[in-house]
This record gives structure tokens, sequence and C-alpha cells, in this order.
């Protein structure tokens, strides 16, 4: 609801608010159909799918084409940008023209329109592109849906250097040089992540400690572990301790 962004906006400083009203104004004015409201934990507009969101942090501003094939179908209009797979960051005095936040809501539209769920072609099933975690998530049922959301978009903002894609049919993690972490969906009671050093064991790899004093994490081997970050309230109350644990902090 547009109240939920209007008490979002009005928690920030004066010239956060000036900037977010000016990406806000942007995109209604490219998806009037649009609604406004609260998704992932920051203002966002909803057109069926979610098509775009915003957000403000300590020393940027961020804007979330909530799709990663759009950031990379307008890479080279992002330039100059401090670009992730989630999205973007500018500063917080300079936020992106409105033309450019146009395209990005129109190719996010029509991604959306096109379709992004697998189609059946006679008994077999179209495979997912391995960077789809966007019609990964969009066809996901889970409990915890929205709290698995929240982490996907923190790990994702931590670093220009990280993106996802569909690994172990789960939403995955990675740098250049390989998968870090995966979203274990079988999980329904909270979000847990395995943080790895990539699809193979490592029976060679010395054992190495991490400090956990909030007992977050379940060790699955040497070079692997489990980090049980919690749900709702218990999520948002642990976030400081499971950022740091996922490296985000």
């Amino acid at each position: 609801m547009a109240s939920e962004v209007d008490s979002y906006l009005a928690k920030l400083s004066a010239d956060k608010r000036a900037t977010l009203e000016k990406i806000r104004k942007a995109i209604r004015a490219a998806a009037p159909q649009a609604q406004e409201g609260i998704s992932y934990g920051m203002p966002a507009f909803i057109q069926g799918k979610p098509i775009a969101g915003y957000s403000a942090s300590a020393a940027h501003c961020s804007y979330f084409p909530m799709s990663g094939a759009v950031t990379a179908l307008l890479a080279d209009e992002l330039e100059g940008y401090e670009v992730s797979k989630g999205g973007f960051r500018f500063p917080i005095d300079k936020p992106p023209p409105a033309t450019l936040i146009k395209k990005l809501v129109k190719a996010r539209l029509a991604e959306i329109e096109a379709g992004a769920r697998p189609k059946k072609v006679g008994q077999k099933t179209i495979r997912r592109k391995v960077d789809d975690v966007d019609a990964l998530m969009a066809d996901l049922e889970h409990p915890l849906k929205k709290d698995i959301e929240l982490v996907r978009r923190a790990i994702l903002g931590a670093s220009p250097g990280v993106s996802e894609g569909v690994k172990w049919n789960a939403p995955s993690f990675r740098t250049e040089r390989n998968f870090f972490a995966t979203i274990n969906l079988r999980a329904k009671d909270q979000v847990q992540v395995v943080l790895h050093l990539g699809a193979k064991t490592r029976p060679d790899l010395k054992a190495f400690k991490v400090a956990d004093p909030n007992g977050l994490l379940e060790w699955l081997g040497k070079d692997r572990v489990m980090a049980s970050l919690g749900a709702g309230r218990t999520l948002t109350a642990n976030k400081k301790h499971w950022k740091r644990l996922c490296g985000l902090g």
C-alpha cells in the first residue's frame, strides 16, 4: 500500500527522501497501472509481479529492476553505476534520470508480459536458464517466501561482484570464482543458507572455525556449514548476526 511507502520514506533524512521521491515519481509515470507497496522490505511497484523497487542505505541509494535479465539487457545504459545482479547503486544526491528508469520499467513489464514460466513441449519441460532465479521464485510455493526474498536481496546487495543462479534447484550465489552460498528450500520453519566452497566436497581441506556466539551454525562437513537464520521477527532480530556469518556485515 502507498501508506506503507509513505511511512518508509518519512523515516529517512530529507536528502534521501527527496531522491527516492523522484525515483517513485518516475516509476509511477512509466507504469501508471502498477500498485505501490513494500516488497522484500523496500518500497516497490507491483503489476502482477514486482516490477521495480528502491531503497536508501547509509551512504547510497539503490534501484532494483526485480530481474537480473533486465539489468543485463540494459548494461550499457548502466555504465557508471555500481551494478550487481540485483540492481545498482547511485549517490544520494544523484538519482538516475527518469528516462533510464522508464527503460528499466518497460523492459521489466515486457519480460513479465512474455512470461517467465517454463512451458511444456509434448512430455518434456523446458528447463529454466541457470540464472533465472526470478522465475524460480515466481513459481515457488513456500511458507517463508517473503523471508527468503529478504535474505536473497541482502546477499545480492552485499557487493557488485555477487551474482545468482539456479543451482541444486535453489537460489544460489556466486562470485566470479565459484558458488559460495545456497538457500535451503527444504526448510519450512526458518530460512537456512548453506555456506560452501562449491559443488564438490573438499576432503583434503583442513578444518576451520567461525565464531558463532548466537548458535546459528551447524557444520555439515569441513567445507560447508548450515546457517539457520530464523523467520519473521526472529530473522529480523538476527539480521546483524547472519549478515556477519554470511560475509555481508
